[in-house]
C-alpha cells in the first residue's frame, strides 16, 4: 500500500464518485502503454517540484511513458511545448498553466486532436478539461485569513489591526482564488485595514524587495499574509532586514500565515518566525491526476471534473503531530 493514509482514504472514495463511461484520447483501453505529456510550469520552485515527482511517481505505477517540459516560467515557452507535445500524438496532457488565458488555444488544439486535458494546481479559462486537480484555493484563502482574524483578536480581544497582503503571480488562477478567500473573510472584520495589498508574484526575492517597502511605509503591522510560502520567507526575510522581528510574546510580533508548507516554511515555523502555512500536497495530488488518467483509458471510468485536493494548517502546536504526519509532509520527498 503506498502512499499517506489521506491518500489511501481518498483514492478508496474515488471509486465512489467516478462512473462508468468510455474515455477520450487516442490511446485507450486493452491496456496498452500510455504516452503522457506534461507541462510544467518551473522548477525553481519546491512546489512545482513536488508536482513532478507526483506525476513521474504516477506514471511509473500505472506503466506510462512520459514526456516532460519544463517553461522556465515563460508562459508563451508552455504554449509552444503544449503544442509540441499534441503534435507528439500524446495520449493525455497534464498542464500546469502558467498563464490561464494564454494556455487556452492549446487546451482547444488538445481538444480538437482527442487528446484528454489535466491540469494541476491552475485551472485554464477555456477549452475542455477532463479534470482538474487542485486545491480549493479560495477555501485555502479563507484558512488563511481565518488564523489571522484569530491570531489579532487573541491580540487585542477584538478582531482588529493592520494587516498585509502579498498576492500571488496575476493571471493564475491558484493566485486569484487565494485573493478572493482571504478578501471575503477580511471583509467581515471592517476594524482589520488591509494596509498594502500587493502582488508578490509567487516569488522570494520580489516579495522581499515588496516588504522592505511596506515596512518602511507603515510602522505598525500585525500581521502578513502570503499567497505562498514562498511570498511568506520573502516576508520574513524582510522583516528582518528592518530590523522589525520580535519574539511571538511580543505584541510587536508580525504573525506571517502562508500557504504550501515548503521545507522552509516549515523551518521557519518551528523557529518562530512563520506562524502557520495552509499546507497542500502537490506530490499526491499530481499521483491522484495520474489515477485519473489511467482510470479513464484502462478502466472506462470517467473522472470528476473538478477534485480539491485537502489543506491542512500547520503551526507550532501540531507541526509534529500524527494528523500531519498522516496528511504527509510532502517537502520531505523533493529535498
Amino acid at each position: 500500500m503506498r502512499g499517506s493514509l489521506v491518500r489511501v482514504v481518498l483514492v478508496s472514495a474515488l471509486a465512489l464518485v467516478v462512473t462508468a463511461c468510455a474515455g477520450g484520447g487516442s490511446g485507450g483501453g486493452g491496456g496498452d502503454q500510455l504516452t503522457v505529456g506534461y507541462a510544467g510550469p518551473t522548477l525553481n520552485n519546491a512546489f512545482f517540484v513536488g508536482l513532478q515527482k507526483g506525476v513521474k511517481d504516477g506514471a511509473k505505477e500505472h506503466g506510462f511513458e512520459l514526456k516532460e517540459t519544463n517553461a522556465n516560467g515563460d508562459a508563451g515557452a508552455q504554449f509552444n511545448q503544449t503544442q509540441d507535445l499534441i503534435t507528439q500524438d500524446v495520449d493525455a496532457l497534464v498542464l500546469v498553466p502558467i498563464d490561464a488565458n494564454g494556455i487556452v488555444p492549446a487546451v482547444q488544439a488538445a481538444n480538437n486532436a482527442d487528446i484528454p486535458v489535466f491540469t494541476l494546481d491552475r485551472g485554464s479559462e477555456g477549452g475542455e478539461l477532463a479534470s482538474a486537480v487542485e486545491t480549493d484555493n479560495i477555501q485555502a484563502g479563507k484558512k488563511g485569513a481565518n488564523y489571522i482574524v484569530d491570531l489579532l483578536e487573541k491580540r487585542y480581544g477584538e478582531p482588529r489591526g493592520n494587516v498585509v497582503d502579498l498576492q500571488g503571480l496575476v493571471g493564475t488562477t491558484a493566485a486569484a482564488d487565494r485573493e478572493t478567500g482571504f478578501q471575503q473573510v477580511m471583509k467581515q472584520h471592517p476594524d482589520i485595514e488591509i494596509v498594502a495589498n500587493q502582488p508578490a508574484d509567487f516569488d522570494q526575492e520580489k516579495a522581499l524587495n515588496v516588504t522592505t517597502n511596506i515596512l518602511q511605509a507603515n510602522p505598525k503591522v500585525d500581521a502578513i499574509f502570503g499567497a505562498n510560502d514562498d511570498n511568506t520567507v520573502g516576508a520574513i526575510r524582510g522583516i528582518d532586514s528592518a530590523g522589525r522581528y520580535e519574539p511571538p510574546s511580543s505584541d510587536e510580533h508580525i504573525y506571517v500565515v502562508g500557504i504550501d508548507g515548503t521545507a522552509q516554511a516549515l523551518d521557519a515555523i518551528r523557529n518562530d518566525k512563520q506562524t502557520a502555512t495552509v499546507s497542500q500536497n502537490p506530490v499526491e495530488m499530481a499521483r491522484t491526476a495520474m489515477d485519473f488518467i489511467d482510470q479513464q483509458a484502462n478502466q472506462d471510468k470517467t473522472p470528476p471534473k473538478e477534485f480539491f485536493y485537502p489543506t491542512i494548517v500547520i503551526d507550532k502546536e501540531n507541526i509534529d503531530s500524527q494528523e500531519v504526519k498522516d496528511y504527509g509532509i510532502w517537502s520531505n520527498q523533493v529535498k
